[in-house]
């Protein structure tokens, strides 16, 4: 009786299966050298995005609401009662109060903006919204976040002659001297009733680790619609 020769069925030998390893690790190292740097440029790229869109969102809602400050439904009414004043409620070349319908409510409110260093994670923009005449809707804490990663905000005033205001501008100024932190007084509102245009400023700051700081400036120049 013949048995029927087998095959060659010989298999990889153990030296063969440890180089073939080796070559796929090193092409799998080579991928993710290749993807690493790839990954972490595209989320760097978000981020710096992310940053720039804040501020952009930041200042078209702060522009926005500033364009129809003094929009006093109040005052429509035919009930001299009720009537509301001062549009500009407080102003300094960092930190603006002003009021009106600016939300579309039906009523007239305190809508502030000004930096609040200490909210995170880098500083940010805030805007605070109130009663006219509390205290409260004049402090900057009591505001909400509008954008993170915001360094500098300032606001520059003139009057309808395109004057600054003040006339000439100082480096540190209140309007009528009413600063943010209290319900203001309007036994003098000169300035703050001349004021019918405001250049609004904000610089926006991004990290990334590794890598220098970057900083995105904004600027918008408004004229208030309301007399």
């Amino acid at each position: 009786m013949r048995y029927p020769q087998l095959r060659n069925q010989d298999g990889f030998t153990l030296v063969e299966m440890m180089v073939a390893i080796s070559i796929f690790l090193l092409i799998l190292v080579g991928v993710f050298q290749v993807f690493e740097p790839s990954n972490q440029a595209y989320l760097n790229s978000q981020h710096k995005l992310g940053v720039q869109q804040n501020g952009r969102v930041a200042m078209d809602t702060i522009v926005r609401q500033i364009r129809m400050t003094g929009y006093f439904p109040e005052n429509l009414d035919n009930n001299a009662a009720n009537d509301v004043s001062n549009r500009i409620q407080a102003g300094s070349e960092s930190a603006l109060a002003v009021a009106g319908d600016l939300d579309g409510s039906g009523s007239s409110n305190v809508f502030m903006f000004c930096l609040d260093p200490a909210a995170p994670p880098n500083g940010g923009l805030k805007v605070g919204r109130g009663p006219l005449g509390t205290a409260a809707s004049y402090i900057c804490a009591n505001g909400n976040v509008l954008a993170e990663s915001v360094t500098a905000l300032s606001f520059a005033y003139f009057d309808a002659a395109n004057n600054p205001i003040p006339n000439p501008p100082t480096a540190a100024y209140n309007l009528d001297n009413q600063a943010l932190g209290g319900a203001p007084a309007f036994a003098t509102t000169t300035q703050r009733a001349a004021v019918a245009r405001i250049v609004i400023k904000l610089t926006a700051r991004e990290n990334v680790p590794g890598q220098p700081a970057q900083t995105y400036d904004l600027a918008s120049d408004v004229r208030l619609r309301n007399p």
